[in-house]
């Protein structure tokens, strides 16, 4: 339910026309309980965690502020916080989510802040637990290697998993990055494409966080039963403590609903040059990753969800890593739904020397309501 608060802002004077703002507040809320095993180097290690957040989807509070400017053109703004359940939240992480105004007419939308981009759009087209868990896109588990962006805007050097980073379990996500303009283009009968830019040094040119371009190209068809994406993503880190270097993602996404089953599939690509900060890791990046997934309506509601994601590291270490996923989604009401999650794999497998010190296994059970 999105409930709308506030309407009709005076656009002028005396005889002028009255422009019409709606200010709608919607969100959701997720919490469960996270039963969390690690393997690393022969040690495992067991957390539970009570009020787990964010199991399912992101919990947020989200302010849609749309003004009709008249003549086919609107304007708006677009106000994200990501809670977490469950803890006492600080008060800086108040927006700690997209941010950004925009405006759109004929020529299609144009946003300016901090936004999801395209990649974002491709790897939740290609599984359906979107950045949750299960899906390969999470902050747990990300599906690519090398750079990448973090949900809190940074550009991160992410290292490709090795003895030195296997304990994160994360390898690198291309979310959403700090000072950025985006073009959407209109839709020509279920295409869209879209350009997101942000400038090398656009922040403060110093910190590592604001010191990094991107360029990224996105491509969309959604038109009845068939979903197909493509991104196509480009990062220039120019600090020396990044050491310079170029990292590119493609990612390549489609979904296509047969009667109550929907049947995905995802491939990416991620090489990079001079990108080894991190302690352990090497100088460059060379993988590939491919993901199959589905969604079973099994009943109007409950939906069962399963994906299987494979990451292959082209370099010497050959290090892969692997996911797997059930999920399920029980519909209480229209708003609240009881789930299930499981995910399991291995974040440091390597082929070359048969070592495997990442295994993971998360289950998690829940609630989330959305209004």
């Amino acid at each position: 339910m999105k409930h709308k608060l506030l309407a009709i802002a005076v656009a002028g004077i005396s005889g002028a026309s009255f422009a019409q703002t709606n200010v709608t507040i919607q969100g959701a809320f997720d919490s469960g309980v996270q039963m969390f095993s690690t393997e690393t180097a022969g040690v495992k290690t067991r957390t539970n965690r009570w009020g787990s957040s964010s199991n399912s989807t992101t919990s947020n509070i989200t302010f849609v502020v749309t003004e009709d400017l008249g003549g086919g053109m609107k304007a708006g703004l677009f106000l994200k916080t990501d809670p977490t359940a469950g803890t006492a939240n600080a008060a800086a992480s108040l927006w700690n989510s997209q941010n950004y105004l925009w405006v759109s007419g004929g020529f299609g939308k144009v946003s300016l802040g901090f936004m999801d981009n395209f990649a974002n759009t491709t790897a939740t087209t290609a599984q359906p637990y979107g950045t949750a868990m299960g899906g390969g896109w999470s902050s747990a588990f990300g599906r690519l290697n090398g750079v990448g962006t973090s949900s809190a805007g940074a550009v991160a050097n992410v290292a490709v998993a090795t003895a030195a980073t296997a304990g994160t379990f994360a390898g690198a996500r291309d979310i959403r990055v700090n000072n950025s303009i985006k073009w959407d283009s209109p839709n020509w009968s279920g295409f869209t494409a879209g350009l997101l830019y942000r400038a090398p040094n656009s922040g403060s040119g110093n910190a590592a966080a604001d010191a990094d371009g991107q360029t990224q190209v996105g491509m969309n068809y959604n038109n009845g039963p068939l979903n197909l994406s493509y991104t196509h993503s480009n990062f220039m880190t120019n600090v020396a403590s990044l050491n310079k270097g170029v990292a590119t993602h493609n990612l390549l996404a489609a979904n296509y609903k047969f009667g109550d089953v929907t049947m995905y599939g995802g491939w990416t690509s991620s090489k990079a040059t001079g990108n080894g900060a991190v302690a352990g890791a090497t100088a460059s990046v060379d993988a590939r990753s491919w993901n199959v997934a589905l969604k079973w309506q099994a009943t109007a509601t409950m939906a069962i969800m399963a994906n299987v994601l494979r990451s292959d590291d082209k370099l010497i270490a050959d290090q892969d890593r692997s996911l797997n996923s059930l999920g399920l989604d029980y519909a209480l009401s229209k708003r609240t739904v009881a789930y299930a999650r499981w995910e399991g794999g291995d974040n440091d497998k390597s082929v070359t020397t048969g070592a495997s010190g990442g295994k993971f296994n998360r289950t998690a059970l829940g609630l989330r309501h959305s209004f």
